[in-house]
């Protein structure tokens, strides 16, 4: 129905409607991708990072924006190169200790040249959870609804 507005209730509608949600959240990701990253904070011996870490490969994979692994206890992850040999060890401890990071795991999206960076979420987080979430954060309006979540650090 042309009338209709918003989301619709038909479940083929319904269907077409979600779809196309995905492809603008996940173009949307794409765009970021160019100057944003995420920010993954893990611990080597927390089961939760190991079973979300295949998750972050396979995002970082089709929707175009890097990852970068940070270890908050200094372990390695298996599939993320050491937090070392992309940041320096000590620049990773100094943001996970800046952020508060207490959590794991925990994403952070972040723009490198501003030192811009918003939480996205704690714990195993699906596809769609990141992309829902990446999509509200940076959308004018997500910072607005969360200001002191935004912090700015100076990043390398």
């Amino acid at each position: 129905d042309p009338s209709l507005q918003g989301r619709p209730v038909n479940a083929q509608a319904l269907e077409v409607f979600e779809r196309q949600q995905r492809t603008d959240r996940s173009a949307s990701v794409a765009n970021l991708g160019r100057d944003h990253v995420l920010f993954f904070f893990y611990r080597s011996d927390c089961p939760y990072c190991h079973a979300f870490g295949p998750t972050l490969q396979a995002f970082e994979a089709r929707h175009g924006i890097q990852v970068v692994a940070v270890s908050v206890d200094g372990g390695p992850l298996p599939g993320f190169p050491r937090v070392g040999d992309v940041l320096g060890v000590q620049i990773a401890n100094g943001i996970a200790t800046a952020l508060q990071v207490t959590q794991v795991p925990a994403v952070f999206l972040a723009q490198p040249s501003s030192g811009k960076i918003m939480p996205i979420g704690s714990g195993v987080l699906s596809e769609s959870q990141l992309l829902e979430r990446i999509s509200i954060v940076s959308s004018p309006q997500g910072e607005a609804m969360l200001p002191s979540a935004t912090r700015h650090l100076a990043l390398p």
